[in-house]
């Protein structure tokens, strides 16, 4: 067993760790103070092992956490990392918002089990790391005890996997940052030729650049199950000609993405006689199976079925869908298997596809789902879309944030906005304002939206458009994970803003402002602004309430409307 020194920058906190298995450690030479770094060369799996004072800690920031914004105790703290899963980073944070300990590895690391816990015996963080797949011959262990905010934490971490990653990243098309529109909230599987070229007309109107057809394309059957996936082949009853039917939605200036489920195959498909043998399990019952990438022939049929959209019907991108499907305990590798490792075959399929689209169109739209939010991935997809969470603005905003704390310059979108057509003007706003640091996807029926309803979607789509530079590219600081972000500050070259959640009391440093109401009250407590100002405040449909120019004092209380916002500027 290998052993080797944590060290606090301060030097007075200092704790042992040890490698055990079949590998080798050693330290990298410090870059940064408060920064250490050990490379692994492994020849097995290796488990890396130390305690660290738990401090003032309130929650441990992981990449997926979902609801879950807690101090886990060891025993429980055990996550299965994939390459396809999550991604090998955690962050302890204080109600401050500041980084304790961040922790990662380096994005070589296929599989581990990540786990970083309250040790109940000493009241200490307890951290195992056991690493079981990588690319190559070994790994780093990146610990930072720097005190900083925790997403500057999280940005050190995501640059070091750029440039670790470098080249190998996919570049991101300028349209993977528009407003894009979504069949699936609308539509479901009930989608059709007819409905996508009406939602791209209408999108057209509101400054969507692109529509992405979800499930039901590939299928007669809509009762949401996937025991027809595998073929992907258009059902003639509502796609009758694919290749029309594109050159019609192109004609709106709209991008076409379309949506695919590699992973799936049903037992109602053409090609599951012949891939029957060559899956993980059933997935859905027994009427949906995982396919098996380690097989050639698999990967095989899936890069045609993937190809296929774009080099015969003109489609500009994918949505690659259920990729967290291939995280499986796997089964013994039969014959035929080129790679023992499942997430191998994942990443030679998924290669393969974005190699073949590439030499088709260079600015290709692919598509992913948190949690693929694994570095690797940034290899292959283009933007990132928040994770399922129909209607909910609080759970949209919390799953956003998560992913572009991870994403370094990957276009991340919202999960679909929707609202029913008898909601408030105000409420609508707020599905916008929850999404507010994202590209936003609609999946409304926007023909049939109400005259208020309208306003509120052309204003909040063309704020989110007019404000990318602060909101889609400034630096993000939200604030209190372990309450889910009751601020979300994003400081941009020209003006930062600052969306208001739970917490009312703002604090304005730069010369302009934009306050976002997001929270159910108008009072809001700016600090920091005392002198000559301007104010103007608008409501939800970005309708100027109010005007001045004044002297703010220390504490200045303003009036905004829920749904609206508050512009600060310094004269």
């Amino acid at each position: 067993m290998t052993t080797f020194e944590i060290r606090s920058p301060d030097g007075r906190t200092v704790r042992t760790g040890s490698l055990g298995g079949p590998g080798a450690l050693t330290a990298r030479p410090a870059a940064e103070t408060g920064v250490q770094r050990y490379d692994v060369v492994a020849d097995g799996p290796v488990t890396l092992r130390w305690t660290w004072p738990a401090g003032d800690a309130v929650t441990l920031w992981r990449a997926t956490q979902g609801s879950h914004r807690e101090l886990p105790t060891d025993w429980g703290s055990h996550r299965e990392i994939r390459s396809v899963r999550s991604a090998p980073v955690a962050s302890l944070v204080d109600a401050r918002s500041s980084s304790l300990l961040t922790i990662s590895l380096s994005a070589s690391v296929r599989t581990c089990d990540f786990a970083v816990g309250v040790n109940e015996e000493t009241a200490e963080q307890l951290i195992e790391l056991t690493v079981t797949d990588v690319e190559g011959e070994g790994f780093t262990l990146r610990i930072d005890l720097r005190a900083q905010h925790f997403a500057d934490a999280l940005r050190a971490v995501t640059a070091e996997w750029t440039a670790e990653l470098g080249d190998r990243i996919a570049a991101v098309p300028e349209v993977a940052r528009e407003a894009m529109y979504s069949t699936w909230y609308s539509d479901h599987q009930h989608v059709s030729a007819a409905s996508v070229e009406r939602h791209a007309r209408a999108g057209t109107a509101y400054g969507t650049k692109a529509v992405i057809v979800d499930d039901g394309w590939q299928t007669d059957d809509t009762r949401r199950g996937y025991a027809y996936c595998g073929d992907w082949e258009p059902t003639g009853a509502t796609f009758p000609d694919m290749l029309e039917h594109v050159r019609r939605v192109h004609e709106f200036g709209q991008r076409y993405v379309l949506w695919l489920a590699p992973p799936l195959i049903g037992v109602y498909s053409k090609a599951w006689d012949r891939f029957k043998d060559r899956t993980l399990g059933f997935a859905d019952g027994e009427v949906t199976a995982v396919l098996d990438p380690r097989y050639p022939e698999v990967r095989e049929h899936l890069l045609e079925c993937c190809i296929r959209p774009v080099r015969d019907w003109g489609v500009d991108g994918l949505k690659i869908d259920f990729i967290d499907s291939w995280a499986r305990d796997p089964v013994p590798a039969g014959p035929g298997a080129d790679c023992s490792s499942v997430d191998e075959g994942v990443e030679r399929f998924l290669q393969a596809v974005t190699d073949e689209l590439r030499s088709l169109r260079s600015d290709v739209l692919i598509e992913f789902r948190q949690d693929y939010v694994h570095p690797r991935l940034w290899q292959f997809g283009t933007f990132l879309r928040a994770g399922d969470c129909a209607l909910d603005p609080v759970e949209n905003r919390v799953r956003i944030v998560d992913c572009r704390l991870l994403a370094g310059d990957r276009a991340v979108h919202s999960d679909m906005l929707m609202w029913h057509p008898s909601a408030s003007a105000e409420n609508v706003a707020q599905q916008f304002i929850g999404s507010l640091f994202s590209t936003a996807q609609v999946s409304m029926e926007l023909d049939d939206l109400s005259a208020e309803h309208e306003q509120v979607v052309r204003y909040w789509l063309g704020f989110m458009h007019d404000h990318a530079d602060a909101l889609l590219h400034g630096v993000l600081l939200p604030s209190r994970p372990d309450a889910r972000y009751t601020q979300v500050r994003a400081v941009g070259a020209d003006e930062t803003v600052v969306a208001v959640f739970t917490d009312p009391v703002v604090r304005v440093e730069d010369p302009c402002t934009v306050v976002v109401n997001g929270s159910p009250g108008r009072r809001l407590y700016v600090e920091g602004a005392a002198g000559s100002v301007g104010l103007v405040v608008s409501d939800c449909s970005g309708h100027e309430v109010h005007r001045e120019t004044t002297t703010a004092p220390d504490v200045w209380v303003i009036d905004v409307p829920v749904g609206g916002l508050a512009r600060i500027v310094r004269t």
